[in-house]
């Protein structure tokens, strides 16, 4: 199984496909096989990387960085695998780690997708208070409430259950929710609107997003220069997981159009 000494830590990765490399990031109920939707689809074109944040899956968090190490860790398994630049694709709290990156190495980044997340941006104040409400509102749902569309579970049960499975194969299981360090440091909007400049953004989220409702979510995107923004009807917080061949279609045909051509 290919390990990475990165960090001080063996990091799990698995890579896939041939072409420009997209990483993706998993959020804090996912690991590398959170993305077995995406990874055959991108694969055909790209070489397609997915990785254990530390913590998660397969990577231990042997050191205690917790997710204080994140972004290194993507600096370090970029590095080891030789790329120049790569696009991320990232979801709810790997929005700290993709986003984290870029405004450190926007030179190493070929466009960034922020699915379903605003995790480590310092918002303005008037966004943020409209998030930190809605964090208070769903504070009580259950783990399936709040990553999901409401209808998936009638809708797809089998989907609903492989979800919670997926999210029970961590290493930190027992306080993924409450794991040591923080992600990195802060990241502010100016930093955010500073990368943007450089580095082409996609803001994607669930319509029925409760955890990053998409009214957040299109607010904050309107303040980064030229970022663009999607807004998927009938997902939840994991798009990518709800509405597979949405989320696919449209981060292709965003990364077809803001990629470099060979």
């Amino acid at each position: 199984m290919p390990y990475a000494s990165i960090n001080g830590i063996e990091l799990y990765y698995e890579t896939q496909g041939e072409g420009p490399p997209i990483v993706f990031a998993h959020g804090v109920g996912g690991n590398h096989v959170s993305w077995y939707q995406q990874v055959p689809f991108f694969a055909r074109q790209y070489q397609a990387v997915t990785v254990d944040q530390r913590g998660f899956g397969l990577t231990e968090d042997a050191n205690g960085l917790g997710r204080g190490g994140f972004v290194e860790d993507l600096h370090g398994l970029i590095d080891h695998l030789g790329f120049s630049k790569v696009s991320l694709v990232v979801q709810s709290m790997g929005g700290a780690t993709g986003m984290g990156f870029t405004v450190k190495y926007p030179e190493r980044v070929n466009a960034l997708v922020m699915a379903d997340t605003l995790v480590g941006i310092t918002l303005p104040e008037e966004i943020r208070a409209r998030q930190q409400a809605n964090s208070a509102a769903t504070r009580d749902l259950s783990q399936l409430e709040r990553v999901v569309a409401r209808s998936l579970p009638s809708r797809d049960p089998a989907k609903a259950e492989l979800y919670l499975q997926v999210a029970s194969f961590n290493k930190s299981n027992a306080n993924r929710f409450n794991m040591s360090g923080t992600s990195a440091d802060p990241i502010t909007m100016d930093q955010v609107a500073a990368a943007a400049r450089q580095v082409p953004m996609l803001f994607l989220v669930g319509q029925e997003d409760v955890l990053q409702p998409a009214e957040v979510v299109s607010a904050a995107a309107a303040i980064v220069p030229n970022a663009e923004l999607a807004i998927v009807p009938d997902a939840g917080h994991s798009v990518y997981w709800e509405q597979p061949e949405v989320f696919n279609h449209v981060v292709n045909a965003f990364l077809a159009k803001v990629l470099p051509r060979e």
